[in-house]
């Protein structure tokens, strides 16, 4: 387990410890003032990073892995993500009181569409997370029409479905380690996540898992490399059977989704040691 996750985590994953949603947590001044603040500067603030991002050093050896590096502690201390599968989102909405469906503000930012894929958390039952203290205005309403309250089946339910079109799930801390969201995320719709991925700066961990595939059931219809967000599936043309590439893989687990024989399962990263020494980031 890595380090970040020993610090927040408290010897298990860390986005399974409760804690790190706590009100307390975001009852902190600094942090309550970092969230609200971010909705009125997201916009020119990531609009400026991907601009400079075009002109970054990112592929010479030595300064990219520096500059990658600047990047990651930045993020990590204020704003940092890691792919969680669905049955661990199904953990988390679980212990969660209060969950709201709100517009993606990377999709906001980047396409200048809304589209409600992203889900506040909270432990408080009255509130519904840092939805009541965002600008309203930067989705365009006044109000709080564009947030819907929902119990955790129909959110669960949601973000299976969401897998058939790509998109895979992940947390998201507002000053870490405070969690305050979970969003689901994908290649095709302006996500920024992915968007710093293809650049070769990450802003989120991978999964505590990864794919493997049974190859005496696969088929061979490809369907799960079409759907993988981050080319982790390749194809034996000699066998006619897929597998898993296990440096690429974020075990996001939506490969699963397409499988028509069930050929695709899920490990802990830990046991597999290409994956583990590889580690959980780029």
């Amino acid at each position: 387990m890595c380090e970040f996750c020993v610090k927040h985590g408290e010897g298990k994953k860390w986005y399974l410890n409760a804690k790190n949603y706590s009100s307390d947590l975001l009852s902190d001044v600094g942090r309550f003032k970092y969230v609200k603040d971010s909705f009125y500067l997201l916009d020119g603030v990531y609009n400026n990073h991907f601009r400079v991002l075009n002109y970054l050093p990112l592929a010479v050896p030595v300064l990219g892995s520096f500059v990658r590096k600047v990047i990651k502690q930045m993020f990590m201390y204020d704003h940092w993500g890691q792919v969680v599968p669905i049955e661990d989102v199904t953990k988390i909405l679980d212990f969660t009181n209060s969950i709201t469906r709100a517009p993606c503000i990377c999709r906001k930012i980047t396409t200048g569409k809304e589209k409600r894929m992203c889900f506040f958390v909270s432990l408080d039952p009255g509130k519904i997370g840092i939805a009541e203290i965002i600008d309203k205005s930067f989705f365009g309403a006044p109000d709080m029409t564009k947030f819907e309250k929902v119990d955790k089946g129909w959110a669960a339910d949601f973000m299976r479905e969401s897998e058939t079109s790509g998109a895979f799930h992940t947390i998201w801390t507002l000053k870490t380690p405070f969690i305050g969201a979970i969003c689901n995320c994908d290649a095709s719709t302006g996500c920024i996540p992915m968007k710093m991925y293809k650049k070769r700066a990450p802003i989120m961990f991978r999964a505590e898992y990864i794919a493997k595939i049974i190859e005496e059931s696969c088929i061979g219809c490809q369907n799960c490399i079409k759907i993988c967000p981050f080319a982790a599936i390749g194809f034996n043309k000699k066998n006619r059977k897929a597998y898993i590439l296990p440096k690429r893989c974020y075990g996001c687990g939506i490969c699963r989704t397409m499988c028509k024989k069930n050929s695709i399962f899920l490990q802990d990263r830990d046991a597999m040691s290409v994956a583990k020494k590889y580690g959980k980031n780029l």
